[in-house]
């Protein structure tokens, strides 16, 4: 997968995207200070635009 949920010191989490090795971005948004629900949904979400799975590769989304 391309883009991971990870918690934060803090305890808010964060979409990282592996690739960049910096915080995923969706609509202009950045994904920092998320809750954990917000944080699996929106991962679930970017991987799915960037084309990756659990079974499959990850392509380019050139929106990510």
């Amino acid at each position: 997968m391309r883009f991971v949920a990870v918690q934060e010191p803090t305890g808010s989490w964060t979409v990282f995207d592996t690739a960049s090795e910096e915080p995923a971005e969706l609509a202009g948004r950045v994904l920092i200070g998320l809750t954990l629900h917000e944080a699996h949904r929106l991962t679930a979400v970017v991987n799915d635009e960037a084309g990756c799975g659990e079974t499959k590769g990850c392509g380019e989304h050139p929106a990510l």
